[in-house]
């Protein structure tokens, strides 16, 4: 744990000005692309509010030698790749990830489509209804409406006071000049030195070299653009405000600053900061607000205006609402702000800074290559130089107490949730109503603030006597972890079935998930880490770090159940379903209980059951089920006996049962949530234990996504979110096709996705060898991935779904020789579970 992550870098500057960083991943199978441009939505033309966002849409609609709309979703799909793109304020950003045989062709293409797009009329005026669904689903979120409520109290000469989402009213690939100021955009940002690229693969840095000069030198060139002079987005003269906002079911507030913004010195101080404030422990701030019953949880975010100033917010989810607790939670966030800023070294600790430093960069080394190549490729746009610190060095002493030094003074904003505003005036993009007043002066605070030990883990471990693990429980897997490491993977079984097991299931995650939020803040730096899940009557938790930090962290996780606190539990319950309900209508099917089993789920029984129940008679609820659970155990590396007595009482020692059996045939469940959208989701089950089936799905997934795109969303215009995937899951493997559109009822969409299947079945006939070789690559590729969460959750799912210890070769054996005739077997059998799950 003591070092970084072994990535060799290399930066190069092309001929044409593009900057490039190379990264040899030696454990990487698979090769990931990013390209930033640096410029966003602020640098749009006034007159043509979304410009941005569109074009980076559109770039995706056919390029010179790829002209087909379908073009590169095709290619990238049918190879097991994936691609995304997101549009900032002040850059844009696009990523692909494909196997790492790929690297040449995917980066032409990568290329071709910033270079050389096509931007024909016709299908730009199709993707801007596509990007006026996006507004509309984004006119309901929360966050949206916040931050659309904010821009109205900025100056409006800086353009974060504008709208930059982009909405059918706003861009009219009709009118008379768009299309020339599209082209001249994309022609003034996109090329030369405004431009970097990311590239990391398992080739060597001279390989990488070599195909970046062959195919990036073709990038248009060209010097870097002026940035504008914008006045600051804070009027002069303008005084702190509160600013209220109806949204009934949030109970959250937000404080705003303004910052001169420095990214080499903002991002390291940002994240000392945010590791302070995830303290709960007595005399931190949330350890106060909680203990006073202000706030449960609080989190930072920043928003660069210009090269030289920003906008931090500071989030905390209320426990009550009112005026007085706002004023109140706003005094104490500014009296322990300043108590930092007095004092820095009191969050500088160098050891802990470095230590915090490690488990970032492992935690970010380990996630997938799309996601690691976009967080490093806006972290290098942020700080603007030619060679990117991947893993900045921590911020000295006297810089954060210049940084911390405007956090001290009252905040610029107080914003906070009403259940009603009816006096309240709309705002105008993401209508909420909304009112605003000067702020008050905030009241004194008289609160004595104090730290915790440097590492709250190095208290010695329960000492236990030495005993036998229980004989059901596996121990082998140390492979899975980080060196040096071990972990402790728990499962509760409940002994029956029904509402009162999935209850108490959930329950028990929801005070297991709140008390690891608490700890998270001081575990982390350590390298402990923890996941949890419920589902079906089974409670899950996976523990890792460490191994002399095993005990103390579990006992403190653990303490939640004894505690027994069933008040938080019934409102952690409530908010994870409120924050469901904020998600776009596709991921809401995808958080349904009904699309997270294969066994029966009442949703409606399980909130009634809740509510029936006092607080005393859910503690003795969850108490019950855990004591009289089964309780499977494995453990991998060296875990200490002392964890064995904290867990006495809660469980009985077994082995993992199988999961059931799900009967095939076709069902429909309709969770009738009203709405001007609809969505379907299509879950093909596999029966578990059965590797040619779930080999066939895997290739399926690889084969089907590009079509599904281009045949639902390109061809007949029906959605705007949709996705054809592979699931693994512990009750056996699903092929899941789900699609959301703003205009299309739900029964047309399901209609659609059963021809597409038919249509696609039909084609499979006469699938060619080289396209089924390619997908079988990709397939056996994706089993090889090797990050240590994702193949300790693949272990972890397998061996909670009751599969042999030789499953992933007899998968790879199974992948190796299936053949077209085997994918229609599959698709043709019987005992197929179809699953749909539709909005109305």
């Amino acid at each position: 744990m003591g070092e970084l992550p072994p990535l060799c870098q290399r930066s190069l500057r092309l001929d044409n000005g593009v900057q490039a960083t190379l990264l040899h991943d030696p454990q990487a199978c698979r090769v990931a692309l990013a390209a930033g441009v640096d410029a966003g939505s602020l640098h749009e033309p006034p007159a043509w509010p979304g410009l941005a966002h569109f074009l980076e849409h559109c770039l995706f609609l056919g390029s010179e030698g790829f002209a087909e709309a379908g073009a590169f979703a095709g290619y990238v799909h049918g190879e097991g790749g994936r691609y995304n793109a997101r549009t900032l304020g002040l850059h844009t950003q696009y990523y692909l990830e494909m196997p790492a045989g790929e690297l040449a062709p995917a980066l032409e293409r990568f290329c071709a489509l910033l270079a050389r797009p096509l931007l024909l009329p016709e299908r730009l005026l199709a993707e801007r209804e596509v990007l006026h669904a996006e507004y509309l689903a984004r006119c309901q979120d929360g966050d949206s409406q916040l931050f659309g409520a904010l821009a109205g109290l900025l100056d409006p000469a800086h353009p974060l006071a504008h709208f930059h989402a982009g909405a059918r009213d706003s861009l009219d690939p009709q009118a008379p000049g768009f299309l020339a100021e599209l082209r001249a955009w994309h022609a003034r940002h996109y090329r030369g030195e405004n431009l970097r690229l990311l590239v990391c693969g398992p080739q060597s840095l001279s390989e990488l070299e070599t195909q970046v000069r062959a195919v990036a030198d073709a990038l248009p060139g060209g010097v870097p653009v002026p940035s504008p002079a914008w006045p600051s987005p804070w009027p002069t003269g303008q005084s702190p405000l509160r600013l209220e906002l109806e949204q009934p079911k949030r109970r959250r507030m937000s404080l705003w600053w303004l910052l001169a913004h420095i990214p080499m010195r903002d991002e390291p101080a940002l994240e000392r900061l945010r590791q302070a404030l995830q303290r709960s422990d007595a005399g931190s701030l949330l350890g106060v607000l909680r203990a006073r019953g202000l706030a449960q949880s609080a989190r930072l975010e920043l928003h660069p205006a210009d090269a030289g100033q920003a906008l931090l917010a500071l989030h905390l989810e209320l426990l009550e609402e009112g005026r007085g607790r706002e004023e109140q939670i706003a005094a104490l966030c500014r009296d322990w702000l300043a108590w930092l800023q007095a004092a820095p070294e009191r969050i500088d600790d160098p050891l802990l800074a470095e230590n915090g430093r490690i488990s970032q960069a492992w935690d970010e080394y380990e996630r997938a290559p799309l996601e690691r190549a976009a967080l490093w490729l806006e972290r290098w746009q942020r700080q603007g130089g030619a060679v990117p610190a991947l893993w900045p060095a921590p911020t000295a002493g006297a810089e954060l107490g210049e940084w911390l030094n405007p956090l001290a003074q009252p905040p610029l904003v107080l914003q906070c949730c009403r259940a009603a505003l009816p006096q309240g005036e709309f705002t105008p993009r993401f209508p909420v109503r909304r009112r605003v007043m000067p702020l008050a002066e905030l009241p004194p605070v008289q609160e004595a603030w104090q730290l915790a030990p440097l590492n709250p883990f190095q208290a010695p471990p329960l000492q236990a006597a030495a005993g036998d693990w229980p004989a059901e429980w596996r121990s082998t897997g140390a492979e899975l972890l980080r060196p040096g490491h071990a972990a402790l993977l728990l499962v509760w079984q409940a002994a029956e079935s029904g509402v009162e097991a999935q209850l108490a299931a959930e329950l028990a995650e929801l005070a297991l998930a709140e008390r690891w939020a608490a700890l998270l803040g001081e575990a982390q730096p350590f390298g402990l880490d923890c996941q949890l899940s419920s589902g079906a009557g089974r409670l899950s938790l996976c523990l890792s770090g460490p191994p002399a930090a095993l005990p103390l962290a579990l006992e403190r996780l653990l303490a939640a159940l004894r505690e027994g606190d069933a008040a938080c539990w019934r409102e952690a319950w409530q908010r994870r379903r409120d924050a469901q309900v904020r998600q776009i209508l596709l991921r809401r099917l995808l958080a349904h209980p009904a699309a997270r089993t294969r066994q029966p789920v009442d949703e409606d029984a399980l909130a009634c059951r809740l509510e029936a129940l006092d607080e005393t008679g859910l503690s003795a609820r969850v108490a019950e089920c855990l004591m009289a659970a089964g309780l499977c155990g494995w453990r991998m590396g060296e875990v200490p006996p002392a964890v064995l007595p904290l867990l006495q009482g809660i469980g009985r020692p077994a082995a993992p049962a199988p999961p059931r059996l799900a009967a095939g045939g076709e069902r429909e469940l309709h969770l009738g949530i009203a709405g001007s959208e609809q969505a379907v989701l299509l879950r093909l089950l596999a029966p578990p234990g059965e590797p040619r089936r779930e080999a066939a799905w895997r290739l399926l997934a690889i084969l089907w996504p590009g079509a599904f795109h281009q045949t639902l969303r390109v061809e007949q215009g029906l959605g705007y979110a949709l996705f054809c995937r592979f699931v693994d899951a512990e009750e056996g493997a699903e092929l899941q096709l789900g699609v959301q559109s703003p205009h299309v009822p739900a029964a047309r969409l399901q209609q659609a996705i059963r021809e597409f299947l038919v249509v696609q079945q039909l084609r499979l006939a006469g699938l060619d060898a080289e396209r089924l070789a390619s997908a079988r690559r990709a397939a056996l590729e994706a089993l090889d991935e090797g990050s240590r969460p994702v193949r300790l959750q693949r272990a972890a799912t397998a061996w909670r779904g009751g599969r042999p210890d030789d499953w992933p070769q007899r998968l790879r054996a199974e992948l190796e020789r299936l053949q077209v005739g085997d994918l229609l077997a599959a698709l043709a059998g019987a005992d197929i579970g179809w699953r749909w799950v539709m909005s109305g």
